[in-house]
C-alpha cells in the first residue's frame, strides 16, 4: 500500500481520441446544487471493441490505419525527435500508448472508451443517431446498437380504444414481437423485442423516441457508447391503469448468448459459452416527477432543441432523474426468454406521486465498465452508473453524504489485454478527475485491488472482508468544493499492483475507490466516471527482452540447434555461434546478447562473451576449434539485454519451451582421401571411350577405409578445385557421379569426402583425357570442341595443351606434343645450351588440309615450321614441315614475336604476322602448304609495341589491329580500326599506321596496367565466350593466368584466372 500527496496533473483531452498529443487546458467545476433542469441524457459510457453494422449481422472492423505506426517505428521516431510519438498501431477503445526517448513506452488505460473504431478508423465517439439499414444507429461507437424505425402498421400512436387485455398477451402463439433494439457487442448479436406494433420514431441527436406505444405511454431510447438506455414515459395515472403495466415484457434472443437473472438484484446479464459476462442489464428502477435535477454552478441552462420543442417527452426534466424522486424497484422475472418487470403498483397508485413516470430497463455492453454501489439501495446494481438517481449518473461516487443519508463506493474495471504480460513496470498511477468534496480540507480515500466487477455487482454482494482486503493506495485531496479548491486530477501510486498484473498475466484489473471513514461526510467525494475524462492508469513500462529460442540459434557448421542426445557432430573447425535476439518493443533497444558454451562432461565453461548484435538484432562469436576436445558433447545457451539493462527473463533454449540446452559433439578426426575409378574415363595416358559431350557418363568414387556411417558426403569438382557439387553414397561408401564431360583432351576431377562431423578429407586428384568428336577444329581450338585453347612451353622446355571451356577457362593440361605416336623428347622446345625457347602460335589449320588446327613454331635453330595437329590437341613433331618464306623476306632467326591467323587478308589463306629485333613489323599472306605467296613491311618502328591480335573486334566484319604500346603507359592496349581490301578482307595498309586507318587514328582499348613489367606475356584469342568479339589471355609477374573477355571500343571485365605458376613459363601462343 502506498499513501500518496495529492498532485495536479493535467487530464486527458478530446485530441488524444485521434492520438494527437496536445497542450493540457485548466479544468473547473463548481459544487453542484439543486435547482433547474440539467443537461438532458448527457451520458456516454465506454465499452467494448467496435463495430459498425450494415445490413444485416454486424462484423468486427479489422481495418488498420492507414498511418500505423508499430511500436518499433514509434520508438526510433521518437529517439529521433526526442519526444513521446504515439504507437498508432496499438491503438484500443480505451488504450493509449506512446514511445519515448531511451526505449519506454506509456500506456494510458482508460475505464472508458475514449474512441470508437468505425470503417477502419478511430474516431471520436459519436452517439448521433443516423439513418441505417434496418433502423436507426450511432454514428461512431464501440457496441452498436440499431433501433427500430417502426412497423409499417404502427402509427403515431394507439387509441385507449383499441385495448384489449388479448392484444397484451404478447407470449399467445401468433401474436408478433417487434424488434426494438438490435444490438452487437463484443461480436455477439442480441435483439430485445417489444410486445406489439412501434410507431416511427421522432430523432433528437441520439435519442428515438416512440410516441404512445400504448396510449399517454412514450417509449425512449437513448444511444450510448455500448450500449442504450430505455425509458417508459407514463405520462399519467390513466395511462398507469393500462393493462401492459400489470406485467411488462420485453424478449431476449440471441444466437449465442445465455441469458440470466440475478434474483437479488434484479440485474440480467447475457454470457458467451464459457460463462463470462458480455452485456448485462442493472437493477430496473422506475421514479416519478417530484424530485429536482442537480445542476452545476454557473453552468449554461439546457436549451431544447427544435425536435425537442415540438415533442413534449423529449424536455421533461424527469428523464434526467432528480435527487429527491420517489424511486421503487421493478420486479424481474426470467423465463423462456421474456424478461418480464412488475411495476410498483404503490408508486404508480399513491396520490403524492407526480407524473410523468419513469421505467427504465437497458443493456450495456460489459467490458471497460464501472460500477456504483449504493448502500441503501444494498441490492441494486447501478452498472455503468445506470438507474442511479433515477435516468443514472456520469459520477462516480464514494463516502457518506449527509444530505440524503446514502453511502457510497465506486469500482472501475480497466482492460488492457496482453500487451504489458512480463514488462518491467517502471510507473504506474491510477488518475482520477475529482469534481466534488465537502470541503477544501484534504481527506484520505482509500483505493483498492478488487474482484472484477460484473452487471451484478451490488453493495450487499461486495460488501465483504475479502473483497476489499487488498489496500493498495491513500489519497490525500479535496478538490471539487469550491473556486478556492476546483476540480482537479488524483494520481495516486498504484505501481506494485500494475506489476502484480504484468507479472501474473492479468488481462485487466480493478480498482474500488472507498472512503477510510463512511460515516462522516467530509469524506464523501466525486469523480466523472464516464467518456475522455474518465479516470485512467498511466503506465510507463518496458518489456525485457524475449528469451532467444532454438530456431533462432545455430551454429556453423552444425547448422540449427538440436535439445537431445548428442545434439549436431561438428568436426575441426572454428565454430560460429549465431543468434538472432528479439525484442517486441523493438530490435533498436538490444543492448548485448550473452552466449555461453561448456563441456558437458566436466561442466568446464570455455566461452561466455556478450557481443552486440547489428541491425537485425543478429549476433555471431566465433570459438577456435583449439578450444574443444574431440569426442566430447557440448552445451550452449543465450541471454539477452537491452538498452535499460533489462535482461531476458531467462536462457534460451530451454527457458524459451525447448527440452534442453542447444548440444553438439566434437569429432576432430578427418576421413582418409577417397579414390576415383571410371572405365568410361581411364586414366592417362589412356582417352575416353566414348567422344567429349557424352551424356550420363560415370565415375565411381568410394571413401578408401572410411566407415560408410561416417560419410556425409563427397564434394567435387570438374577442372577447378571448387568442390561444388555433391555425392551421397548409394550402396555401403560407394557414390557413382554421372556427367557430361564437354571439354575435350584433359580434364581433372577434383573430389574429397565429408564426415558426419564436417571434417574434410584430402583431396584427391584425378587427371582423364576426353576424346574429341570428329569433324574440323574451331578457330583457336586444337581439341575439337569449337572452345579456343591456349598453348605453352614450360620452364623445361615441353609443350603443353591448356583446353580452354565454353567460358574460356583452363584447368588441366596435357602433352602438346607427340613424335610419331609416342612421347615427344623432353625439352624439345627450348635450346638447352642457350635456353633460348621457340616462339608459338596457332590459329587454324595450315597443313595438310584435314580441318585440324596445326602449330606453327620458331624453333631455336631460326627456322620457321608448320607443326600438323592430330585433333586430340596434340602436335607430331615427326611430321614438321618448314616454312619457306619469299625472296628478301626477312630471317625468321630475327624474329621475336609471331602471331598466326586465320585468313585477314581475303585470300581465302592463313596469315602471319611477326615482329622482328630490329623494330620491324612484317605481314606474310597466302600460305599455300609449303610457303607464302607475298609479304609486307608494316612499320619499322615497333620495338616498344607487341601484337596481341589481328581480328575483327568492333563488329564490322574486317579485321582489326590490337596491339600492345609500352611506349605510351597512360594507353596500354591500343586498337587500330582496319578498312575493307579488295577482296573482302582487309587493307594491310590500313593497319600500318593510324592515319590510314579507319577514323584516321588510333584509340585506347586499355588504359594502365599493361606494361611488359606487369604483364610478361599477352596473347590475343578469338571468342571465348559467344559474343563475336575476340578476347585477351594475359599471364602476371605473380603466375597468374587472366582471361579478359573483349568489347567493341574497349577492353571488357576479368573473366578468370588460372593459378599455376604461369610466370614460369617461358611463352604462350
Amino acid at each position: 500500500m502506498s499513501v500518496s500527496e495529492s498532485v495536479d496533473p493535467s487530464p486527458p483531452n478530446a485530441a488524444e481520441a485521434s492520438g494527437v498529443v496536445v497542450p493540457p487546458r485548466p479544468w473547473y467545476r463548481r459544487r453542484r446544487s439543486m435547482g433547474g433542469l440539467a443537461a438532458l441524457l448527457a451520458v456516454a459510457v465506454a465499452v467494448p471493441v467496435g463495430v459498425h453494422l450494415g445490413a444485416g449481422r454486424p462484423k468486427t472492423q479489422a481495418a488498420r490505419d492507414g498511418a500505423s505506426i508499430a511500436a518499433p517505428e514509434a520508438r526510433r521516431l521518437a529517439d529521433k525527435s526526442g519526444g513521446e510519438v504515439e504507437v498508432t498501431a496499438e491503438r484500443s477503445a480505451n488504450t493509449t500508448t506512446w514511445a519515448q526517448p531511451g526505449g519506454s513506452f506509456r500506456k494510458k488505460v482508460y475505464s472508458a472508451a475514449i474512441r470508437a473504431r468505425v470503417d477502419g478508423q478511430w474516431k471520436p465517439i459519436d452517439t448521433r443517431l443516423e439513418r441505417v439499414d434496418g433502423g436507426f444507429a450511432a454514428k461512431a461507437v464501440n457496441s452498436r446498437a440499431v433501433f427500430s424505425a417502426g412497423t409499417k402498421r404502427a402509427s403515431r400512436g394507439v387509441t385507449r380504444a383499441s385495448l384489449t387485455q388479448a392484444s397484451l398477451t404478447q407470449d399467445t402463439p401468433g401474436t408478433p414481437w417487434t424488434d426494438l433494439v438490435r444490438m452487437n457487442t463484443d461480436g455477439h448479436d442480441l435483439v430485445v423485442s417489444w410486445p406489439g406494433a412501434l410507431p416511427e420514431p421522432v430523432i433528437d441527436g441520439p435519442r428515438a423516441l416512440y410516441e404512445n406505444v400504448r396510449p399517454g405511454i412514450d417509449l425512449l431510447l437513448t444511444a450510448q457508447d455500448g450500449g442504450y438506455s430505455h425509458v417508459l414515459v407514463i405520462k399519467d395515472k390513466q395511462a398507469a391503469a393500462d393493462p401492459l403495466l400489470g406485467e411488462l415484457k420485453y424478449r431476449l434472443a440471441s444466437p449465442d448468448l445465455a441469458f440470466q437473472l440475478d434474483a437479488e438484484s434484479g440485474a440480467v446479464s447475457a454470457r458467451n459459452d464459457t460463462g463470462e459476462e458480455v452485456a448485462g442489464s442493472p437493477s430496473p428502477l422506475m421514479w416519478d416527477s417530484s424530485g429536482r435535477v442537480a445542476t452545476t454552478d454557473n453552468a449554461p441552462a439546457w436549451e431544447a432543441t427544435e425536435v425537442a420543442k415540438q415533442h413534449p417527452t423529449l424536455g421533461l426534466p424527469g428523464l434526467a432523474g432528480a435527487e429527491g424522486a420517489r424511486v421503487k424497484v421493478a420486479k424481474s422475472a426470467l423465463a423462456d426468454g421474456v424478461l418480464s418487470l412488475t411495476p410498483d403498483g404503490s408508486l404508480l397508485n399513491a396520490p403524492e406521486t407526480v407524473y410523468p413516470v419513469f421505467v427504465d430497463p437497458s443493456f450495456k455492453g460489459h467490458k471497460h465498465a464501472w460500477t456504483l454501489l449504493y448502500k441503501t439501495e444494498g441490492n441494486s446494481s447501478f452498472y455503468n452508473g445506470q438507474n442511479y438517481n433515477a435516468s443514472g449518473t456520469n459520477e462516480a461516487r464514494v463516502g457518506y453524504e449527509s444530505t440524503t443519508g446514502g453511502t457510497s463506493r465506486s469500482i472501475f474495471n480497466f482492460d488492457f489485454g496482453s500487451e504489458l504480460h512480463g514488462a518491467a513496470i517502471k510507473s504506474a498511477a491510477v488518475y482520477a478527475l475529482q469534481t466534488y468534496s465537502w470541503s477544501c480540507d484534504r481527506k484520505a480515500m482509500d483505493i483498492y485491488s478488487t474482484p472484477y466487477i460484473t452487471s451484478s455487482s451490488t453493495w450487499n454482494n461486495t460488501n465483504t472482508a475479502a473483497y476489499w482486503n487488498r489496500k493498495v493506495a491513500t489519497e490525500m485531496a479535496g478538490y471539487g468544493y469550491n473556486s478556492s479548491c476546483p476540480d482537479n486530477w488524483i494520481a495516486p501510486d498504484i505501481k506494485g499492483l500494475v506489476t502484480d498484473a504484468a507479472n501474473s498475466g492479468w488481462g485487466a484489473l480493478s480498482l474500488g475507490f472507498a472512503a477510510p471513514n463512511e460515516s462522516d461526510s467530509y469524506y464523501w467525494k466525486k469523480f466523472i466516471a464516464n467518456g475522455e475524462t474518465s479516470p485512467y492508469i498511466d503506465i510507463v513500462y518496458n518489456h525485457p527482452p524475449e528469451i532467444p529460442i532454438a530456431a533462432n540459434m545455430q551454429t556453423f557448421p552444425g547448422g540449427p540447434c538440436l535439445t537431445s542426445g548428442a545434439g549436431t557432430s561438428i568436426g575441426k573447425t572454428n565454430v560460429t555461434f549465431q543468434v538472432k535476439a528479439t525484442d517486441r518493443d523493438g530490435i533498436e533497444t538490444l543492448k548485448t546478447v550473452q552466449i555461453e558454451v561448456w563441456d558437458a562432461a566436466s561442466g568446464q565453461q570455455i566461452y561466455n562473451q556478450t557481443p552486440t548484435p547489428n541491425s537485425d538484432g543478429v549476433v555471431t562469436a566465433e570459438v577456435p576449434w583449439g578450444k574443444f576436445t574431440s569426442g566430447h558433447k557440448y552445451y550452449w545457451l543465450s541471454r539477452t539485454v537491452d538498452t535499460d539493462n533489462l535482461g531476458s527473463t531467462g536462457s534460451g533454449p530451454l527457458d524459451s519451451g525447448s527440452s534442453g540446452w542447444c548440444t553438439f559433439t566434437v569429432d576432430h578426426v578427418a576421413p582418409p582421401a577417397p579414390t576415383v575409378s571410371s572405365v568410361q574415363f581411364p586414366p592417362p595416358p589412356e582417352w575416353s571411350v566414348d567422344y567429349a559431350g557424352t551424356k550420363d557418363q560415370a565415375i565411381d568414387v568410394r571413401g578408401s577405409g572410411a566407415k560408410a556411417e561416417d560419410i556425409r558426403e563427397y564434394q567435387w569438382s570438374l577442372n577447378r578445385p571448387l568442390f561444388d557439387q555433391k555425392a551421397t553414397p548409394t550402396s555401403g561408401d560407394l557414390a557413382t557421379l554421372k556427367l557430361q564431360v564437354d571439354t575435350t583432351g584433359p580434364n581433372t576431377l577434383y573430389v574429397r569426402t565429408v564426415s558426419k562431423a564436417g571434417n574434410l578429407s584430402p583431396q584427391t586428384v584425378y587427371l582423364f583425357y576426353a576424346k574429341p568428336k570428329a569433324g574440323q577444329d574451331g578457330p583457336g581450338d586444337v581439341s575439337g570442341d569449337q572452345h579456343p585453347d591456349i598453348l605453352s612451353i614450360d620452364k623445361d622446355g615441353n609443350l603443353r595443351t591448356y583446353a580452354g571451356d565454353e567460358k574460356g577457362d583452363t584447368d588441366a593440361y596435357l602433352p602438346g606434343a607427340v613424335d610419331n605416336g609416342g612421347p615427344a623428347p623432353a625439352g624439345y622446345w627450348k635450346d638447352s645450351a642457350t635456353g633460348m625457347s621457340a616462339l608459338i602460335a596457332h590459329s587454324t589449320d595450315w597443313y595438310p588440309g584435314d580441318g585440324l588446327t596445326d602449330l606453327v613454331a620458331r624453333m631455336p635453330d631460326g627456322k620457321l615450321y608448320v607443326y600438323p595437329g592430330i585433333g586430340t590437341g596434340q602436335f607430331d613433331i615427326s611430321r614438321r614441315m618448314e616454312v619457306l618464306l619469299p625472296a628478301n623476306a626477312p630471317d625468321p632467326a630475327t624474329f621475336r614475336q609471331i602471331v598466326a591467323t586465320e585468313d585477314v587478308t581475303g585470300d581465302g589463306l592463313p596469315d602471319l604476322f611477326a615482329l622482328d629485333t630490329a623494330g620491324g613489323f612484317w605481314a606474310f599472306s597466302g600460305y599455300t602448304g609449303s610457303s607464302f605467296v607475298s609479304y609486307k613491311k608494316m612499320a619499322a618502328n615497333w620495338a616498344p609495341r607487341d601484337i596481341v591480335g589481328v581480328r575483327d573486334v568492333n563488329g564490322d566484319k574486317i579485321p582489326d589491329l590490337l596491339f600492345r604500346d609500352a611506349a605510351n603507359h597512360d594507353r596500354g592496349l591500343v586498337l587500330r580500326k582496319g578498312k575493307a581490301g579488295t577482296d573482302g578482307g582487309v587493307d594491310l595498309t590500313s593497319l600500318q599506321s593510324a592515319a590510314n586507318s579507319q577514323g584516321g587514328q588510333d584509340s585506347t582499348y586499355a588504359t594502365t596496367g599493361w606494361s611488359r613489367a606487369e604483364v610478361p606475356m599477352l596473347l590475343g584469342s578469338p571468342d571465348t565466350n559467344g559474343d563475336g568479339i575476340p578476347d585477351v589471355w594475359s599471364v602476371d609477374t605473380l603466375g597468374n593466368q587472366w582471361l579478359f573477355w573483349g568489347g567493341a571500343a574497349t577492353l571488357g571485365p576479368a573473366a578468370g584466372r588460372d593459378e599455376d605458376g604461369w610466370n614460369t613459363f617461358l611463352t604462350i601462343g
